[in-house]
């Protein structure tokens, strides 16, 4: 029983086609990987899932609620990290929002900071944390790991991970990083250029997220796809 289910839908922008007789499902604890080139819809896709934008035409179904990580992070200028992340609880848990900042390398000194005080690496890991404290059962992630290292960028997939995993959230991420795109999703959609179609469902188990595996994927599947804002 699907969590999401988006049926024959249409979204026009300036009298042109973004989206055309789009149709797509997921399944609680499923991570759904949206790759495709710049423009071609995908971040209008999430808006139009989480109610900021509306369909012209077909129908967008779920229950429960949406959590939303943005590209832009979208902190509250006027508090403090920790209080961002405080306002979207149901209830307010001051150890877990600590512990929660300290795994992504954010000290207690840092939540007391306003996000203008913070670098762009540190805004995007009090964005994230944010995103996971807000209860849900579907999350938009769109670029999430855009701009961290390495290290940090692995952290934050084993955090998805385990919300899937772990917490059967449903999780739709927006990525051009194959790697990304490869040791998170249970299921890779590539996208064409326009009006979005699905040129190719990709499926792939937890038990082939291996080097060997990996390397073989992105020569048989993202030669040619490839894609950089």
């Amino acid at each position: 029983m699907p969590v999401l289910k988006i049926t024959n839908l249409d979204f026009y922008l300036a009298h042109s086609c973004i989206i055309e007789n789009f149709n797509f499902s997921i399944k609680q604890g499923e991570i759904v990987t949206l790759f495709g080139p710049s423009g071609c819809g995908k971040t209008t896709l999430l808006k139009i899932i989480s109610r900021i934008l509306k369909p012209w035409n077909g129908s967008v179904e779920y229950t429960g609620r949406v959590a939303y990580l943005f590209q832009e992070h979208r902190l509250f200028e006027s508090v403090s990290a920790y209080e961002n992340i405080a306002l979207v609880m149901q209830k307010v848990d001051k150890q877990w929002i600590l512990g929660a900042l300290n795994s992504v390398g954010l000290s207690e000194k840092d939540a007391q900071k306003y996000p203008q005080e913070l670098s762009g690496g540190m805004r995007a890991r009090v964005a994230f944390i944010r995103a996971l404290a807000y209860p849900c059962n579907i999350l938009l992630l769109d670029e999430p790991f855009s701009g961290l290292d390495f290290k940090m960028r692995e952290i934050l997939i084993k955090k998805v991970t385990h919300l899937a995993n772990k917490e059967g959230i449903a999780v739709i991420l927006v990525t051009h990083d194959a790697y990304e795109a490869c040791m998170l999703s249970s299921k890779i959609l590539f996208l064409s250029t326009h009006k979005m179609q699905i040129e190719k469902i990709l499926n792939i188990t937890q038990q082939e997220r291996n080097e060997k595996f990996l390397k073989e994927l992105f020569k048989q599947e993202f030669k040619g796809r490839m894609y950089f804002d």
